[in-house]
């Protein structure tokens, strides 16, 4: 994403612009999800193959192979293309990630509110940097330290834009 391609506030300046320079296959989540789906749809299929179910329950069957098909390995496959269309921006007030794989949404959060970033290393010195549920993530991020470092600083500046001036104390 570059500096023009980016609706900027009133009065905010992009700090940095990139782009995953590596794409995770699997993250954790996948961990739990993927075997799960493997399951469902090795059952979804015993059952289709053993039974020959119809109507309603060949539905409900071939529903259920979908659905584990797609937590085996579709989810994997679609986060992977869809990080291939993905970039970042970080602005002196918000983070901005824009992805999809066929039509661009662009997510944002206010730095202000975001507590410190969280680094997770990743392959051949890529990142990702997470801030809680419900927040832009930053997946496969090159220089992931310098990212995290800048990160850091701007939600700091951020928070004490925000922050309420100090009341002078009478003297004594």
């Amino acid at each position: 994403m570059s500096a023009g391609e980016i609706d900027l506030l009133p009065g905010e300046r992009v700090l940095w612009a990139g782009e995953p320079v590596q794409r995770p296959l699997y993250v954790a989540a996948d961990g739990v999800v993927a075997p799960a789906g493997l399951v469902l749809a090795a059952a979804s299929l015993w059952f289709l193959l053993t039974k020959q179910p119809s109507g309603l329950t060949m539905v409900i069957t071939v529903v259920a192979l979908v659905l584990g098909l797609y937590g085996a390995v579709g989810r994997s496959a679609v986060r992977y293309l869809a990080l291939g269309r993905t970039t970042y921006a970080v602005t002196d007030s918000r983070i901005i990630a824009r992805s999809g794989l066929f039509r661009q949404k662009e997510r944002s959060s206010e730095l202000a509110g975001l507590p410190a970033p969280v680094l997770k290393a990743g392959p051949s010195r890529t990142g990702t940097l997470a801030f809680g549920p419900g927040t832009v993530t930053l997946m496969g991020v090159g220089e992931p330290k310098r990212v995290r470092d800048l990160l850091t600083k701007a939600i700091d500046e951020a928070k004490a834009r925000q922050a309420p001036p100090e009341a002078d104390s009478p003297a004594a």
